[in-house]
């Protein structure tokens, strides 16, 4: 019979022999039960969509879908310790939540580690850090941490989505309905069918005699975005 305070967890990796090791380790410590696995992120998702876990030990770097990605739509999110390739410098800046981080090779102790590191986090039921500052946005080989704080506006181009902010522009395959799930509602809003604000970046409303709203922002350009009919409740719910 398995006991109900076991911690359910699932392993993603696409290297066969480190697979296979994690999740021996993983049946090695009596306070988690292994849940699954899997070696692509297509896989992963597909499984931790219809899954109930606990625990992720989740590689960053996969063929097919990154880590973060798989991540970025499950909901709600489980706890993870990612596993990351020697040197990968993905996540120094990066308050995701994770209760740790491995260098692989994994070694039996470095596990451990990681494993006491995140049993009071289970036992408290205490989060562990806030669940997500921002969003990594891939661009060829590369992911880049874009923070919520730092996106102005995120505008939609056909099957693209850019994402303005203070530093630069980033682009994404991504459609403003699919980027907009992926943003806070409480700090970011729909205004036209091509835009998403950062209410926290807002400078101004200004209406006309038209009774048409602009939204001026808090960038150095002061740029200028239309509030459409539909959205204009909401904003103005928001302003009162």
């Amino acid at each position: 019979m398995i006991r109900s305070n076991l911690i359910r967890v699932f392993v993603v990796e696409d290297e066969p022999a480190a697979n296979e090791l994690l999740c021996s380790l993983v049946q090695r410590r009596p306070e988690l039960i292994l849940s699954g696995s899997a070696t692509t992120g297509t896989e992963a998702l597909e499984r931790l969509r219809l899954e109930q876990v606990d625990l992720v030990f989740m590689d960053i770097h996969l063929p097919d879908i990154s880590g973060f990605h798989i991540l970025e739509q499950l909901d709600p999110e489980p706890y993870v310790i990612f596993t990351t390739g020697s040197g990968d410098r993905a996540l120094d800046d990066f308050e995701i939540g994770a209760i740790d981080y491995i260098t692989k090779p994994v070694s039996k102790e470095r596990f451990n580690r990681a494993v006491d590191r995140a049993l009071p986090v289970f036992q408290s039921k205490a989060p562990v850090l806030s669940r997500r500052t921002g969003l990594f946005i891939a661009e060829k080989e590369n992911y880049f941490l874009v923070k919520f704080a730092d996106i102005i506006y995120v505008s939609s181009h056909e099957n693209y989505s850019a994402l303005h902010t203070t530093g630069r522009d980033y682009v994404t395959y991504c459609s403003l309905k699919k980027m907009e799930e992926r943003l806070p509602a409480e700090e970011f809003l729909r205004i036209y069918k091509q835009y998403v604000v950062n209410l926290n970046r807002i400078l101004r409303v200004q209406s006309d005699q038209n009774g048409n709203y602009t939204v001026f922002l808090d960038d150095a350009d002061e740029t200028e975005l239309p509030v459409g009919r539909t959205y204009l409740p909401r904003l103005r719910e928001i302003l009162q």
